[in-house]
């Protein structure tokens, strides 16, 4: 598949446009994307599990999530030497709850010359998220990635695009959010990172500062070998409309 193919595929997709506001900043995928995509024939099984401690201040009772956990199990699939596919099934349970399927996700992701080639790495990302909570509703997000190595530091960018394209009752706007990290290369094993993820609102109308979500999310991760990582962090709102204190961990695995 070549590069020019899969951007006429994602502007397509993204060109859908009756659609409501999208859900805002995805709990479920606190995870920054780097330039590099799995080999061609390569798997990876990967589980990401965010608890919330303290939720949202601008409202209250069972909205605020406190006590909620949720969880996805990703498996990655390298296509070619530069583009992977990949499924998701987004789980949650409320504290005292059972639990229950909350979206299907696929995504794409692809990257772009060799690295090295250019200042900086690019690569793109598309995805498309079904709900199982909100009538089936149907989402498209458009992650661009920029990712620089300086010395034993990789600094990545995650510029985001995401509407709803299909369940919602309300003409809509694409809206913008973000996420960002600072890894650290300790030694061989250990990464320390510092993440960031927001959400603007609406890209022709940005929410004002206290409906905008901003979460600042310090993590470790560690390699193990033979392909087994694990990570373990914390994240901290930094509006109120942002739940304010969260425990998040990721298993991966690559074989």
């Amino acid at each position: 598949m070549s590069s020019k193919y899969l951007i006429r595929m994602l502007v397509l997709a993204g060109s859908w446009s009756l659609a409501a506001p999208a859900q805002a900043l995805n709990y479920y995928e606190l995870s920054v994307y780097s330039y590099k995509t799995q080999a061609p024939g390569e798997l990876a099984i990967e589980n990401l599990t965010v608890y919330t401690d303290q939720g949202r201040k601008d409202v209250g009772g069972p909205e605020s999530n406190q006590g909620l956990t949720r969880n996805s199990i990703e498996l990655v699939f390298g296509v070619t030497n530069k583009t992977e596919i990949a499924g998701y099934l987004d789980y949650q349970r409320p504290r005292g709850g059972d639990w229950e399927h909350a979206a299907t996700r696929l995504r794409t992701r692809t990257r772009f010359f060799e690295k090295g080639e250019l200042p900086v790495n690019l690569g793109l990302y598309a995805e498309l998220n079904r709900s199982a909570l909100d009538d089936r509703e149907l989402e498209f997000e458009l992650r661009g990635i920029v990712d620089k190595e300086i010395g034993d530091w990789t600094l990545i960018a995650n510029p985001i695009l995401e509407k709803v394209v299909k369940g919602g009752e309300h003409a809509g706007s694409w809206e913008l959010q973000y996420a960002a990290s600072a890894v650290y290369r300790l030694d061989t094993h250990w990464r320390p990172r510092l993440d960031v993820f927001g959400d603007f609102g609406p890209l022709r109308d940005f929410d004002g500062r206290k409906e905008q979500k901003h979460l600042l999310s310090p993590a470790i991760g560690y390699k193990f070998g033979n392909g087994l990582s694990a990570a373990l962090g914390v994240g901290l709102g930094l509006t109120r409309a942002t739940e304010q204190r969260l425990a998040r961990a990721k298993l991966e695995w690559e074989f």
